[in-house]
């Protein structure tokens, strides 16, 4: 895994992810809100990004923990970079939406998504994804007490 695995970035996405888990284990709604939020505002962001600064996904070629997502960014993603960050976009909008209602089906959607970002290595700050996957793992064992 390349990249620089103990910059600030990387150690405070990490210390977030591990306290949304332990609020997800000790307030369940307060943990799922959070996480529905974190969907939503990674939209957002990915939306702006991939409208006026789509060179920034550049680096996740790089950084990929296997060489499948190295081949897909590079050969697939990158060629039409906004298309792509837009889908995902609307995916992460679906899913945020969705865990704030409660659905099980959203949050077996974010499951999935987080656990895809986790090959990214370090672009997904390894393993704050798997960490925010567990936390949404908790919340769906917890069905409808939340």
């Amino acid at each position: 895994m390349r990249g620089n695995l103990f910059s600030l970035a990387f150690l405070v996405s990490n210390a977030g992810a591990i306290l949304i888990l332990l609020i997800s284990i000790w307030y369940k709604r307060a943990g799922r809100i959070i996480i529905a939020l974190l969907f939503l505002i990674a939209a957002l962001v990915n939306a702006w990004q991939a409208t006026f600064k789509p060179d920034v996904y550049n680096v996740y070629e790089l950084i990929a923990a296997l060489p499948v997502y190295e081949y897909l960014i590079a050969e697939v993603l990158l060629i039409h970079i906004t298309l792509y960050i837009i889908l995902l976009m609307i995916i992460q909008l679906v899913i945020g939406i969705g865990i704030l209602y409660n659905r099980k089906t959203a949050l077996v959607a974010g499951i999935v998504y987080l656990l895809a970002l986790a090959p990214l290595g370090a672009g997904s700050s390894f393993p704050c994804t798997v960490i925010l996957a567990i936390a949404v793992i908790l919340l769906l064992k917890r069905g409808k007490q939340i």
